[in-house]
């Protein structure tokens, strides 16, 4: 049987030179989307879909009642939101050789990055869930995106502001915790902004502009919180990738792929306003590892192959499209 993995000779081993032990770090994701998203698992056996349900709240009542008129009854309605929760998985293989005789500990980095690929798959699908929303503010004069040009500025983060307030969007007040189980953890009040690092600089830029090293009463939410500005605070990651190329074809000034500017979209959220479903548990990944094991299979009879694998269940969804909005700006190229 012809094996399609990893083999010997494609992880060379060093001769006549010192190999340290302790490996070089690499770039390991950090992540932040589902920590503030509403989290509910679905159970096994329930089937593929999870569906949200909340009831439409009443109208003002404003007009005075009539001396011995009943008024009309107020019926109660209720909005569904529903998703189809799917399946995503990666592996790769490996040989008895590599495993008997590479110098580096190739299995355990192996099962490290299989995680993070898993870890990060997972941020990837929540950013392509809520960059999709319907409300959006475009930077400068641009009327969509192919057309934005112009760098993020102060009234369109306070235009962003009054989007979410107006449609009693509630500040976020707790995250999921660093636990096994789904469980939160209190946070200061605040709308949160996420976006890539390249925003960084222009978002400091703006008068009004908070570090985070200047908070006084109140510590950040993620090692990746950057500051804030009014009620706005920024968690910035280079995973949640822009829109390349999206824009104008006028790029003086600002960064741009095959001459069209990129697209940056900076998500403002308040709470609930979207939600993450794993199929059971906080995070819902599988992980196996099969070694090498002679006799095992008439697949394998000699035991000369192995893998590291992953497989999860999970779903994001947007569920209030009024509680979240986003600037789409360019980058400054300085």
């Amino acid at each position: 049987m012809s094996f399609s993995g990893t083999n010997y000779g494609d992880i060379s081993p060093r001769v006549g030179l010192f190999a340290v032990a302790k490996m070089l770090d690499h770039a390991q994701p950090l992540l932040v989307l589902e920590k503030f998203a509403l989290t509910q698992a679905l159970p096994k056996n329930k089937g593929l879909n999870i569906k949200w349900r909340r009831p439409i709240p009443f109208d003002v009542s404003p007009t005075a009642l009539t001396e011995g008129v009943t008024p009309v009854p107020t019926v109660m309605e209720y909005e569904d939101v529903s998703a189809t929760i799917s399946q995503y998985g990666g592996w790769v293989g490996f040989t008895d050789v590599i495993q008997d005789t590479h110098e580096d500990p190739v299995l355990n980095d192996m099962s490290t990055l299989c995680s993070e690929q898993a870890a990060s798959t997972k941020e990837a699908l929540v950013w392509s869930v809520i960059r999709g929303g319907t409300s959006v503010i475009y930077s400068g004069v641009a009327t969509s995106r192919a057309t934005v040009v112009a760098t993020i500025v102060d009234d369109e983060l306070r235009s962003a502001q009054r989007i979410l307030k107006t449609n009693h969007g509630k500040h976020i007040t707790s995250m999921i915790g660093a636990t096994s189980n789904i469980a939160t953890e209190p946070v200061a009040p605040a709308f949160l902004a996420f976006g890539h690092t390249n925003l960084e600089q222009d978002l400091r830029d703006i008068a009004g502009f908070v570090p985070r090293e200047y908070y006084s009463s109140y510590k950040p939410v993620s090692d990746l919180e950057i500051g804030k500005f009014e009620d706005l605070r920024f968690i910035l990651t280079p995973h949640l990738e822009p829109f390349f190329g999206a824009g104008s074809a006028v790029t003086t000034g600002v960064l741009n792929t095959n001459s069209a500017v990129d697209v940056y979209a900076l998500v403002i959220v308040a709470q609930s306003a979207y939600a993450v479903t794993p199929l059971q548990g906080k995070n819902a990944i599988e992980m196996g590892v099969l070694n090498p094991k002679i006799a095992a299979s008439y697949e394998d009879p000699l035991g000369q192959r192995g893998l590291v694998s992953w497989k999860m269940w999970f779903v994001a969804t947007r569920l209030n499209e009024t509680w979240m909005t986003r600037i789409e700006c360019a980058v400054s190229a300085n």
